[in-house]
């Protein structure tokens, strides 16, 4: 049992590295210069390869032996429905909002052009809702379901996302400068009213 959840930790850890890579600009410009005008296809691709990739590493999770880590109570696992339910929502609505440009099937029927920053709706709360929206859910699943195995995704996952936060926020002062520096003034980056906006 012990080989499996370290075998899990490492297929998390591959993921979430080759997600990063895929995803990375480098990656991206040489994969331009080699796939020429086919290159509108390649994000729908890496679409398609991280979701194929994650079912495939949710069904050997699943399929693991494993162990609960607490004997769950009727308050903690109330609570992990709420916090679960309520991060699954802000999922769904940002998945709902974002598909299209993220999934790269815009870029099939027409050039993709740079999006301009989000600061409205969800986005005057807190400035990465889908990461929050995934903590809590993932999270709030764990206090539901306590296993070992879903412990030590949980842990992969929110680490990583932490540190892709701090490197998306970088590029999104690189994209934006000043507009998104009083952005990150006026609102919280993962929890909302954790401080009170700042007027410009």
């Amino acid at each position: 049992m012990f080989l499996s959840h370290m075998i899990l930790a490492f297929l998390w850890t591959i993921y979430c590295f080759l997600h990063s890579l895929l995803a990375g600009k480098q990656i991206k410009k040489k994969s331009q210069q080699l796939l020429g005008t086919s290159f509108k296809y390649y994000r729908l691709f890496y679409t398609l390869f991280a979701f194929l990739f994650f079912l495939a590493l949710l069904y050997y999770q699943i399929s693991i032996a494993t162990v609960e880590v607490f004997e769950p109570r009727i308050i903690i696992e109330t609570a992990g429905y709420i916090l679960g339910s309520l991060g699954l929502l802000i999922m769904l609505y940002c998945i709902k909002k974002y598909f299209l440009g993220l999934s790269g099937v815009m870029s099939l029927v027409r050039e993709e052009h740079p999006t301009g920053l989000f600061i409205s709706g969800i986005h005057n709360y807190v400035r990465h809702p889908l990461y929050l929206g995934t903590f809590s859910f993932i999270w709030g699943l764990f206090l539901i379901m306590p296993h070992l195995s879903l412990l030590v995704a949980n842990i992969i996952i929110t680490v990583y996302t932490l540190v892709g936060i701090e490197m998306e926020e970088q590029k999104l002062i690189a994209e934006f400068g000043e507009a998104y520096k009083i952005y990150q003034k006026k609102v919280p980056k993962l929890i909302p009213f954790s401080k009170f906006k700042q007027q410009f």
